[in-house]
């Protein structure tokens, strides 16, 4: 009788012992959860898995030709080529006056391999053929680094740009490697 009363014991025992050990507050943590908590297929999903490593910029070089470098950056899939741009144009070195002073990026937003870049209104400013194009194929050319780009196409504060300099702008630029120094 003593021994099936200590079993009993041991039985409700453990049973104390599994039953609190289990209170508190459950957590669901997703395998290969991210800080953010989403695993890496729901980060594909939506463009927030960090792409991290070296891109190709163009900046203007000897003879009216753009020279290709190189920027590391960690950013999302969708917003690398925001932040291509503003490595590209806001971090530019001492001395490049490829772009317009206080030129800022507002957004770039890719549809259909089409990337929608804004520009702050200083982007307008631009003036004279040679420097026009250097800086638009500095963009273009960077830009369709990107395999999910093909072409851009250019607004200044949320309007359309369809003339800058001369050029025409009414459809998007592709890329265009007579620009490029070999």
């Amino acid at each position: 009788m003593q021994r099936t009363l200590t079993q009993w014991t041991a039985v409700l025992l453990v049973g104390a012992g599994l039953l609190l050990g289990g209170c508190g507050t459950a957590q669901t943590v997703k395998p290969d959860a991210g800080k953010n908590g989403q695993t890496v297929a729901d980060q594909q999903k939506t463009g927030t898995q960090a792409k991290e490593g070296q891109f190709t910029v163009y900046r203007a070089g000897k003879g009216g030709k753009l020279k290709a470098g190189t920027v590391k950056l960690s950013a999302s899939r969708d917003q690398l080529p925001l932040q291509l741009l503003k490595e590209l144009v806001e971090k530019r070195p001492a001395g490049d006056t490829t772009f317009p002073k206080g030129l800022k990026v507002n957004k770039v937003i890719v549809k259909d391999r089409v990337a929608t870049v804004d520009f702050s209104k200083e982007f307008r400013t631009r003036r004279g053929d040679q420097d026009t194009l250097l800086m638009l194929y500095a963009i273009v050319d960077t830009l369709t680094e990107l395999p999910e780009i093909q072409s851009v196409q250019f607004t200044s504060a949320g309007k359309k740009v369809t003339v800058l300099g001369g050029q025409d702008l009414s459809s998007p630029l592709k890329r265009n490697k007579a620009y490029i120094a070999k």
